[in-house]
């Protein structure tokens, strides 16, 4: 009778969407992230839909925009909180789907970081200060990002989780709870992990049952974190609502986050309307799907750059070189050499990995959640 109901709110929702005409935004998750088609000058571009952070435009776009520079001047501070000093520009050249967005404050950086990971040209980053006013619904079941003007009807069983913004970026702030320790924190897309707590906040409430991953942790836009992070499962509560077990992982970063792998189990509606995050239930379970390492092109090689912690790994280490994939020559990797390995390691249960001492591993990828006891 409960799976009845939610599918018939599911329907009601959709009904909703073209009643109200909503506009529909496709996307396309690369690597945990949301990459929306952005409109500039009749050119399609595709930018980091992020609600962690303010509005950014890829330096190669300067002067091509008709931006008019204004007098503030933005501190920027990245995830691990590196601040840097950006001017303010606005622009009206900016089309997502058929939204003509006027006034758009932005700051010029380069992104060019991003497109080497997404395999595909990144140009900016749809912040939250684009999003007030209006109620983005994430499905992603569709991969469609739903935009509304007015307030829709909510389901008996949504969660309510009610927001602040910061000023002038208006990134949303959430309060919650984690056993039983109170907690604040940034509901942000660009985020590929799940729920992340501070490395303080995390050892203040963890046991002994946890994975660690070691090496490259994450990357802003100012920086890049190293170190191990802990994987966990804990319940969290929001609005007296508890969501019971979720991913959790530490970090470094004085910040905590709500990202993708909490943000996908659920149709989210960011409501910059009435200042509300509501969640409303899927089917989905929370997963950690991986073969246990990442890797990235560093100098032209193939490099581990993140491992989890177990036996099976042990004879892998971070930084190693990786030589082939599937008896394919990766030794020089290129970026179109690197987007090909992506698509293996997207579209493949296992692969045959072999280092640079010629011993081959076979790698599954498996929910790691399941080492957890």
């Amino acid at each position: 009778m409960k799976n009845i109901k939610k599918h018939l709110f599911i329907v009601t929702l959709l009904l909703f969407s073209s009643f109200f005409n909503a506009t529909t935004i496709p996307f396309e998750l690369i690597d945990g992230k949301i990459f929306v088609p952005v409109d500039i000058k009749k050119q399609k571009h595709y930018f980091l839909f992020d609600t962690g952070a303010f509005t950014i435009i890829s330096s190669e776009l300067k002067g091509k925009i008709n931006e008019k520079k204004s007098s503030i001047i933005f501190e920027a501070s990245d995830a691990h909180n590196v601040k840097s000093k950006m001017d303010v520009f606005s622009t009206n050249d900016l089309i997502v789907s058929d939204l003509k967005f006027k006034n758009v404050n932005f700051s010029f950086t380069d992104v060019s970081w991003m497109t080497g990971r997404a395999c595909k040209k990144i140009s900016g980053i749809l912040g939250a200060n684009m999003m007030k006013g209006k109620i983005w619904r994430i499905d992603f079941k569709t991969k469609t990002i739903s935009v509304f003007d007015k307030s829709l009807t909510n389901s008996p069983t949504s969660v309510t989780i009610p927001f602040s913004e910061d000023n002038f970026t208006s990134v949303p702030r959430v309060k919650g709870k984690i056993r039983n320790q109170d907690a604040e924190f940034i509901f942000d897309s660009g985020s590929g992990m799940g729920i992340t707590l501070s490395q303080n906040l995390y050892n203040s409430i963890k046991d002994s049952d946890f994975l660690t991953f070691e090496g490259l942790l994450s990357q802003g836009l100012n920086s890049v974190n190293k170190g191990e992070r802990q994987v966990d499962l804990m319940e969290i509560e929001f609005n007296k609502t508890n969501l019971k077990n979720q991913i959790i992982d530490s970090s470094s970063d004085p910040l905590n986050l709500i990202g993708i792998r909490f943000i996908e189990n659920y149709l989210v509606d960011l409501d910059f309307i009435n200042n509300n995050i509501i969640l409303n239930s899927t089917d989905k379970t929370p997963e950690y799907n991986s073969f246990g390492i990442s890797l990235a092109p560093i100098d032209n090689s193939l490099i581990i750059v993140n491992k989890l912690q177990i036996p099976s790994l042990s004879e892998l280490n971070v930084s190693e070189k990786i030589l082939k994939i599937n008896d394919i020559d990766v030794s020089k990797i290129t970026a179109e050499k690197y987007c090909e390995v992506r698509k293996i390691l997207d579209n493949s249960k296992t692969i045959t990995i072999e280092n640079e001492s010629n011993k081959k591993f076979i790698l599954e990828k498996k929910n790691v959640l399941l080492y957890l006891n």
